[in-house]
């Protein structure tokens, strides 16, 4: 699931830091969930890359316009400078929130389809199972890295 990613960008670290921070949209994220449900609907309807650059490590996120995709796909990196450029090594991944999410569904779902074939009813405990399969493949599949890798490629493209 999580894949390897890294980029080289002709920016020293404190250029590319500030380069960040000006193209992205300072999300700091929160233990509660509602946060991002309020900074989706926020941005509801602009195309925006965000998340935080904090220290030497980096988050980026891609939000759509009229979407709430608050569990998409990230890039999370870090930064190494190597004499007058810099390499931004890192994964892209889902938020760990996104994986336990959908942990529990599936969970309780083989626990519903447990009960219900216990029950006497097959055919139930494979809807339960199929409804747990099509949830955890909604809650996990994106195809956001294309436009994360988009914007990573052009910090490498940027001049000095």
């Amino acid at each position: 699931m999580a894949e390897n990613y890294s980029v080289t960008v002709n920016m020293n670290k404190k250029k590319l830091k500030k380069c960040l921070n000006r193209d992205l949209v300072e999300y700091k994220p929160s233990m509660n969930v509602l946060s991002m449900s309020k900074f989706m609907k926020k941005h509801k309807t602009e195309r925006i890359y965000y998340g935080r650059v904090r220290g030497d490590n980096v988050q980026i996120f891609f939000h759509k316009a009229k979407k709430l995709d608050g569990g998409m796909t990230g890039f999370f990196g870090k930064i190494t400078e190597k004499g007058e450029e810099c390499e931004l090594t890192g994964k892209f991944r889902k938020p760990l929130y996104a994986y336990i999410s959908a942990a529990v569904l599936i969970i309780l779902c083989i626990a519903c389809a447990v009960g219900t074939y216990a029950a006497g009813s097959w055919q139930g405990a494979l809807i339960f199972l199929a409804i747990g399969a099509a949830g955890g493949f909604v809650m996990l599949y994106d195809n956001y890295k294309k436009y994360l890798r988009k914007y990573l490629d052009g910090l490498a493209e940027k001049k000095r």
